[in-house]
């Protein structure tokens, strides 16, 4: 009787430890509706990531759009769709920025977009965020601060439609390919007129002449083509409009 009492309890104990560790993971996959940046590998301060938080809500405010932070250490796959699962909160256009510590021990990171924001920002607004300087550079070398602060404000920025290329990265790199082709053609000219003019080899005008006495045009045939050009009745074009709330990974550095 008293072993099978043991058994009971053993089991019993089993059990509760499962369900334990069960709702211990759950709370750790859980993100509470209003938090803007996720840690999950520990790599912020208290104080910094509540000065993040508030640079999140400030460009989110700015253009309407939910700008997220998503932070973790693993080789697992985590993107926008895993985010909106954990989520309490429910997002019609939201940004993300998912930071990944490797295996490799180096940082990756890759932008999601969802429901408006999908449609707001483009392909080249999307490779104007990851390549910026101010986002690359700091969040690669562990500069995490710096670099989401970046992205909020490029983020941001992008939902509004405002996000232009670099205008003194283009004007130097411009004037760098002017200048190459202006030199260029520069020496081509110089060396063509800096060769010798050689006179002809023959004087065929002293031995040679040509009196033309007769002219006449003497028309010979003419050709027609023609194309049929097809035309279609029915006016087809772009339809306008977004359906549907999709989201996906955009890119990734």
């Amino acid at each position: 009787m008293k072993t099978k009492i043991v058994i009971f309890a053993i089991l019993t104990l089993s059990i509760l430890l499962s369900f334990c560790f069960a709702a211990s993971a759950d709370s750790e996959a859980f993100i509470p509706s209003g938090e803007l940046i996720t840690d999950r590998g520990a790599f912020l301060s208290d104080s910094t990531e509540a000065e993040l938080s508030d640079a999140l809500r400030d460009a989110s405010a700015a253009c309407g759009a939910d700008i997220r932070v998503y932070i973790y250490s693993g080789w697992e796959y985590y993107d926008w769709g895993n985010y909106i699962e954990e989520s309490e909160d429910r997002f019609d256009s939201l940004v993300l920025l998912v930071i990944q510590y490797d295996v490799d021990y180096n940082f990756y990171y890759y932008l999601d977009t969802y429901g408006d924001a999908q449609y707001d920002i483009t392909d080249k607004e999307v490779d104007r965020i990851l390549d910026n300087s101010d986002v690359y550079n700091n969040i690669k070398s562990g500069d995490l601060k710096a670099g989401i602060i970046a992205y909020a404000e490029l983020a941001a920025t992008a939902v509004s439609g405002e996000l232009r290329p670099n205008i003194a990265k283009v004007l130097t790199v411009s004037f760098i390919i002017a200048a190459i082709v202006a030199t260029a053609v520069s020496l081509w000219i110089y060396f063509a007129y800096k060769k010798k003019l050689h006179s002809e080899s023959y004087p065929l005008e002293k031995y040679a002449s040509l009196d033309l006495r007769v002219e006449r045009d003497s028309f010979i045939t003419k050709f027609v083509t023609r194309v049929r050009i097809r035309t279609s009745d029915g006016g087809g074009g772009r339809s306008g409009g977004r359906s549907g709330g999709g989201g996906s990974r955009r890119g990734g550095r």
